[in-house]
């Protein structure tokens, strides 16, 4: 039987994920999922692709304070209340849209951690990104409101790779357990807990599947990549692993979930 395996939460963009219990499903994704992002002074988002070492940074956030921590800088904790919520024109691939501004001391902090002059962006109870070609409004995420991996995916991954690899490499916010190898390729709809979910599409990977979250940096050889690129090369060329998800209604979803697949 095919079960909800983890759920993970990535409160801002790029830095380390979280493991829930449980979960509640919005119209954006998970709610509190990619609720920041980090950007470049122009309005510019920074992700791992560019600096890995964006992944040790760990955050949590409560609705009302954000609490960082990372290895090598003292934690930082503040309140929303202390944010100055400017808005402030940003681009998430094709997506201009506006986010809100928090505080200089945050800016600071990920300054540090980016090694470059940069801001951390939030984009509030709602995002003002709508992404008309899938008809949704969506988070700070790279283009859809979650990403759905089977744990028999990277398995089979791992039997063909020189070094084993790991889940957080892929950053999913869904984890299946109990099924073939890339069983969700073969998917259009499926229901775990309250909610009924659209597989829409193939998730194409990029070097960010290279990064180590353990140190922040890139792995060597451009694996898994590379090793994927000779097996999981699709339409246009790239290279597909996991399946991009929409939420069809809202609810609560909890690890163990009974996965049906419903077409």
């Amino acid at each position: 039987m095919a079960t909800l395996s983890t759920i993970h939460l990535y409160p801002i963009k790029s830095t380390a994920g979280r493991m829930q219990e449980s979960a509640w499903v919005g119209v954006e994704g998970i709610v509190g999922d990619r609720r920041f992002m980090v950007a470049k002074p122009d309005g510019t988002f920074l992700t791992a692709r560019t600096h890995p070492q964006l992944q040790r940074v760990t955050a949590t956030f409560d609705g009302q304070t954000l609490s960082l921590s990372h290895p090598q800088l003292p934690a930082l904790e503040l309140a929303v209340e202390t944010f100055d919520l400017a808005t402030f024109a940003t681009t998430v691939w094709a997506d201009d849209f506006d986010a809100w501004t928090t505080h200089a001391r945050l800016d600071a902090w990920f300054s540090e951690v980016a090694g470059e002059p940069a801001r951390l962006l939030w984009l509030g109870e709602q995002s003002a990104r709508y992404r008309r070609s899938i008809e949704q409004r969506v988070s700070f995420a790279d283009g859809y409101p979650l990403l759905l991996i089977s744990e028999a995916s990277l398995a089979d991954l791992n039997t063909r790779t020189a070094e084993p690899h790991r889940m957080a490499q892929f950053r999913p916010n869904l984890v299946i357990a109990g099924t073939s190898a890339y069983a969700e390729d073969e998917w259009r709809r499926i229901r775990l807990g309250e909610v009924v979910f659209r597989v829409d599409k193939p998730c194409a990977r990029c070097a960010m599947v290279s990064v180590d979250p353990a140190t922040g940096t890139f792995k060597e050889g451009r694996e898994p990549l590379r090793t994927l690129a000779g097996y999981r090369r699709g339409e246009g060329g790239k290279v597909y692993f996991g399946q991009n998800l929409i939420a069809e209604n809202e609810g609560c979803i909890t690890r163990h979930d009974r996965l049906e697949v419903l077409e």
